[in-house]
């Protein structure tokens, strides 16, 4: 009876923040990618127009980088300056984040735009650890630059909970802190075969950490199961994930069919 009781009482939670994040819980994907586009762009502009502070807008790749296609053109302008928030080390070009941020409507508004594009593409002869050291010197000057400035910067989750290139390490979580807890913002790493695209230049902890505002975009009832197992643990080893639970300030995107996976409540109207 215990047992059913507390299964009720779960169904019937509706999750509305996680840390300090924000959860906002939409219909389907597609409605969660359009809010996550226009919430995305009415925080740009108040950090344009009434902040009056330039941005440093980096975005992982994968689903979070499809959905900026929906950020409008008013939005995009001088102010910004655009990255990749990690990066695959590849001499071809063909699956680097920054070539497929390319191939967007988002890139070519922001060309128009004058904005300005930190080009994360693996340059002939460079090293992971060149590209790592490049891209982390870029942030430290931008910071140094704009001392008013705000780093924005949207991600998602993976199936396996890995986040902004950052995967799990739990058979050796002395590297992962190794990794991604040090000083730096830009690490250079080999996934060592946790994901097709071995060889990264990621953000760490200690740069999401850092960031001024952030937007979690994760969504479908295929990473329920995750979700689940990310709410229930605290250990970043496992699902890089958990991180969002000590982020400062932002937001977590996300759809009715994963919090029911997860075994959530979830609206029934939405505005």
């Amino acid at each position: 009876m215990k047992t059913c009781r507390g299964m009720i009482l779960h169904m019937a939670e509706y999750l509305k923040t996680v840390g300090n994040l924000k959860v906002y819980i939409r219909k389907d994907k597609e409605d969660a990618a359009t809010f996550f586009a226009q919430d995305i762009s009415r925080k740009l502009r108040e950090f344009r127009d009434v902040e009056h502070r330039d941005v440093l807008f980096l975005s992982s790749g994968g689903s979070a980088l499809g959905v900026l296609d929906r950020i409008p053109k008013d939005v995009i302008g001088p102010y910004l300056t655009i990255g990749i928030f990690d990066e695959r080390f590849d001499p071809s070009n063909k699956t680097s984040n920054y070539a497929q941020m390319r191939k967007t409507a988002f890139y070519q508004r922001a060309v128009e735009g004058r904005c300005r594009l930190i080009d994360t593409a693996t340059l002939p002869g460079q090293t992971l650890e060149g590209l790592a050291d490049y891209y982390e010197q870029e942030i430290r000057d931008w910071r140094r630059q704009h001392p008013r400035g705000a780093i924005m910067a949207t991600m998602g989750i993976a199936l396996d909970g890995h986040t902004a290139g950052i995967m799990p390490f739990p058979e050796d979580p002395e590297r992962f802190h190794e990794l991604f807890e040090g000083e730096r913002l830009i690490v250079p790493y080999d996934t060592e075969g946790k994901n097709p695209f071995r060889l990264r230049a990621t953000a760490t902890f200690t740069f999401l950490r850092s960031v001024d505002l952030l937007g979690i975009y994760v969504v479908g009832a295929e990473k329920g199961p995750m979700w689940k197992e990310l709410m229930e643990g605290d250990d970043c080893t496992e699902l890089p994930g958990r991180i969002i639970k000590t982020l400062p300030r932002g937001a977590i995107y996300t759809d009715a069919a994963l919090m029911a996976a997860a075994g959530y409540a979830v609206p029934n109207k939405f505005s």
